[in-house]
């Protein structure tokens, strides 16, 4: 009977303090994260099967998390030095990915698909400033 249970306490020990290893947080406080083509170009809107390079200027170890618009995750790198870039290629397909970087602001990425500005906000706005200014040249008609 000892040696099982010494057994199950060895893999119980084995199961506890195996994960355990020496993790260190990103130290970033400040960045700056921003997207180009393999060519170094700046851009957000990318083609289909091409290749994202995602860059970053910190003055401590970044975080980043490349999120699907559906909030899954599509890719994670830790503790990336100061300054660095990563090439990435999308898995979950067309759509929008936020790329998110420890201390920076969130970069929004349109992967094989065209980033639309809504109508309707534009549209509200010409249809209230086309009166105004309507009634303005008719006042300074008028003076």
């Amino acid at each position: 009977m000892y040696p099982r249970k010494a057994i199950y306490i060895l893999i119980l020990l084995m199961v506890l303090v195996l994960p355990i290893r020496a993790a260190y947080a990103a130290t970033a406080k400040v960045a700056s994260v921003w997207t180009t083509d393999t060519s170094n170009n700046p851009k957000v809107l990318f083609n289909a099967d091409e290749t994202i390079r995602i860059r970053w200027s910190a003055d401590g170890t970044v975080d980043i998390l490349v999120r699907f618009q559906d909030s899954s995750i599509d890719g994670s790198w830790s503790n990336k030095p100061n300054t660095g870039y990563v090439d990435y290629n999308p898995t979950r397909g067309q759509g929008l990915y936020m790329v998110y970087c420890t201390g920076a602001q969130t970069v929004t990425i349109a992967y094989g698909t065209l980033m639309v500005v809504p109508e309707l906000p534009l549209g509200t706005i010409g249809a209230f400033l086309g009166p105004l200014a309507a009634l303005a040249i008719y006042r300074k008609r008028r003076l």
